[in-house]
């Protein structure tokens, strides 16, 4: 008889990236497997290098030995005698029938339990005190192994972040979702493979050419942007199964049957359809934009591991204004600059200098793509402070690029990313594997190159190599940005209206 497979608290997280994710990890061909990096790993899963030194300024704990963690009972065993003795345990192992799991840290509170008068609740170190579902359903996982060790559910489960800033949820309140996500896991660990699905989860897995390659075969309706695993059953349900089938629907008749979806969205996946069958773009609206004199193209590039934004880069582009309108310097001699921070210790600097460029700008709009660089924005200026008149000067003049493209106009792509946009229109980064992760790893390798205890010797010529790569990425992105602006500026609204819904 076959032994059951064990359920891990990681597989709560690779189920919400995506659930093949779990499944071609037993059953798939792992010469099909992407090797990912470590550090990269540690970025998707919010995690940190160096997360216990950070959490001992915060927390008290007992560390298990590494050696043990060649057999997870053998740690479990060790973590066990550290319950019974009440100790703070950071990166314990947990076990009990076939669950299993290493949280973050285990932290015993007053109160009677079988193991005395404490009990055990749980802590997940993030970067941040976001409490998306995968985070919430693995702080469950180990508050119910925990209530089967102890006796005593804890009611509640914690988020801490490197400031050590907490944040709870009630277990309670997610535990019937927690069964439902847990009794779907248990079908794919034992052999039961998910129905075709495509989502931007996948590409943070090492399956993502399978995923691609396996929805794109039976065109799944799931190819269309920003329709969620729910929206693919419900539109299953009313027999539309394909993008064919969402592109030939009636959006009439489908609101008739989907009563509590809007109108809008109804259309949007429409749209997105159509286009994706004809492979052509749609502009719905002609998109507006200031005249300004300079046009700031913003990105930024930081590393969630080590809690730093470590690469503010920036093109200045002029058009000065003529008796004859405006005249606007080709994207070549636009120039790129940049503040970069060698370690954590220059982020302030680095801040500081880029109000110093916000102060001194007039007659401006800054452009970005996706929210992130609003979200830095607001992180550095409540860490490091920045005068009200520079804050409001910012938000009041700040476009995003992502939301205004969305707004305006349908491509034929599964994903709106910058990488996805400015590739189908053409843009080609100079590293072509190259993503905001991989500037993570880079930059990490550069660090290492300039650390005298990892290299004593000292490597400046593969650190200066690194650096360049490092900023040609940054600098492609942000003339990717402006390529995007570029494009958008130039269309008008699609004259056939009748093949699509406006």
């Amino acid at each position: 008889m076959d032994k059951k497979p064990k359920l891990y608290a990681e597989h709560f997280y690779k189920f919400f990236q995506c659930p093949h994710w779990i499944w071609y990890d037993i059953y798939g061909d792992a010469q099909k497997r992407k090797a990912m990096p470590p550090i990269i790993d540690l970025i998707y899963k919010g995690k940190m290098a160096g997360a216990s030194q950070k959490l001992r300024e915060h927390k008290k704990f007992e560390e298990i030995k590494p050696e043990l963690y060649r057999d997870i009972e053998e740690a479990f065993l060790a973590t066990l005698e550290l319950m019974r003795q009440g100790k703070n345990i950071y990166h314990g192992a947990l076990m009990n029938e076939d669950w299993a799991g290493i949280p973050d840290l285990l932290e015993a509170r007053p109160g009677k339990s079988d193991l005395g008068d404490w009990h055990y609740v749980v802590y997940d170190v993030q970067s941040s005190l976001d409490l998306r579902d995968e985070y919430k359903f693995q702080l469950i996982f180990y508050s119910l192994i925990l209530e089967r060790l102890q006796g005593v559910r804890p009611k509640e489960a914690y988020v801490i972040d490197p400031q050590g800033n907490e944040r709870s949820f009630q277990i309670d309140e997610f535990i019937d979702q927690f069964h439902l996500t847990r009794e779907q896991i248990e079908k794919i660990l034992d052999g039961e493979k998910p129905a075709p699905f495509l989502k931007s989860g996948c590409k943070r897995t090492p399956w993502y050419s399978l995923c691609l390659s396996e929805t794109q075969g039976c065109n799944d309706v799931s190819l269309i942007f920003k329709m969620s695993q729910a929206d693919q059953r419900r539109l299953y349900g009313v027999g539309i199964k394909t993008v064919d089938d969402m592109a030939q629907a009636d959006v009439n008749d489908l609101q008739s049957k989907l009563e509590d979806w809007s109108f809008d969205k109804i259309v949007r996946f429409n749209n997105q359809a159509k286009v994706l069958m004809s492979n052509q773009p749609f502009i719905l609206r002609k998109p507006n934009f200031p005249e300004v004199e300079h046009e700031i193209y913003f990105d930024i590039e930081s590393d969630p591991t080590r809690d730093v934004d470590y690469l503010l880069g920036y093109l200045v582009k002029t058009c000065p204004t003529s008796d004859v309108g405006q005249v606007r310097h080709p994207m070549s001699d636009i120039q790129y600059s940049y503040f970069m921070a060698k370690d954590k210790s220059e982020e302030e600097k680095i801040w500081k200098s880029f109000l110093d460029f916000l102060a001194k700008l007039d007659n401006f709009v800054i452009y970005h793509y996706a929210y992130y660089e609003r979200a830095v924005f607001d992180r550095l200026a409540l860490r490091y402070g920045a005068p009200t008149v520079l804050i409001d000067k910012f938000r009041e003049n700040t476009i995003d690029l992502h939301q205004k493209l969305v707004d305006t106009a349908v491509l034929p792509l599964y994903f709106y990313s910058l990488k996805d946009v400015a590739g189908y229109l053409g843009y080609k980064w100079d590293d072509p594997q190259a993503g905001g992760a991989e500037s993570v790893v880079w930059y990490n390798n550069w660090l290492d190159k300039n650390d005298p205890v990892k290299s004593p010797k000292g490597d400046h010529g593969a650190g200066a190599a690194i650096m360049k790569k490092i900023l040609k990425y940054n600098e492609d992105d942000v003339r990717a940005t402006l390529l995007i602006k570029t494009w958008l500026e130039q269309q008008k609204p699609s004259k056939e209206k009748e093949k699509l819904e406006d």
